[in-house]
């Protein structure tokens, strides 16, 4: 069966909660500028109100800074991505 894939574009300085339940990270494509940061948690919220996209946690799934990438994993509890200011990305989930 063909999964169903949904897509977020995000852009800007921002803290995005894409999904807030189980589900599956395809990739992350867009624009990455110089200096640019991605961090992408297994999480349903921002624990702690603005999630700090420079300092990894046991939660973090990936941090991207120059490239788009296939990821193909699956996550537990959510989906939370953090962008710095000069990023436009689409995160491709299911």
């Amino acid at each position: 069966m063909r999964p169903t894939y949904n897509y977020a574009y995000i852009s800007a300085t921002s803290n995005t909660v894409v999904k807030t339940e189980p589900g599956t990270l395809y990739g992350v494509i867009g624009n990455f500028p110089a200096g640019t940061l991605v961090r992408v948690d297994d999480s349903h919220s921002f624990a702690q109100g603005v999630l700090n996209i420079n300092a990894v946690s046991s939660n973090t799934i990936a941090t991207l800074g120059s490239q788009a990438t296939d990821i193909g994993v699956g996550f537990n509890t959510g989906l939370v991505v953090a962008v710095s200011s000069n990023a436009k990305i689409t995160v491709v989930y299911e």
